[in-house]
């Protein structure tokens, strides 16, 4: 199981899907650039920006709800969201975004678990969709 402590750049929830800027502070993750779209993980904790919170990067993350077991599921274009594949493209083509970044965070294995299981993100233009 991997649970590492990270310093929050701005609020995040648990269940929000995390990644670092440059300086090492966790932000919500979007689809929306290559950068956003590198997820560190789940976050365990909520908290406000500049404290410490606990982020699943490598284990089932228990906590959701009314999820399909078997489907994959990637970082949405709404910051810190998740999103199965259909409502990624959607998330892209009625956003109006000329491309996104596809990046799995990982598989559900329950209806209330998705195993963390962290891909880099995949350039994909819009008009390939």
């Amino acid at each position: 199981m991997a649970i590492i402590s990270l310093t929050a750049g701005g609020a995040i929830a648990a269940g929000d899907v995390v990644t670092l800027d440059s300086a090492g502070l966790a932000h919500k993750a979007t689809a929306l650039s290559s950068d956003q779209a590198t997820a560190v993980g789940i976050a365990i904790d909520t908290v406000s920006s500049g404290n410490l919170f606990r982020v699943n990067g490598d284990s089932v993350y228990p906590y959701f709800a009314g999820l399909t077991p078997g489907e994959d599921l990637y970082v949405s274009v709404t910051s810190g969201q998740l999103a199965n594949y259909p409502a990624w493209i959607s998330g892209v083509v009625t956003g109006g975004y000329d491309y996104g970044y596809l990046s799995r965070v990982g598989r559900v294995v329950t209806t209330s678990g998705i195993e963390v299981e962290l891909r880099p993100p995949i350039f994909i233009s819009a008009s390939g969709l």
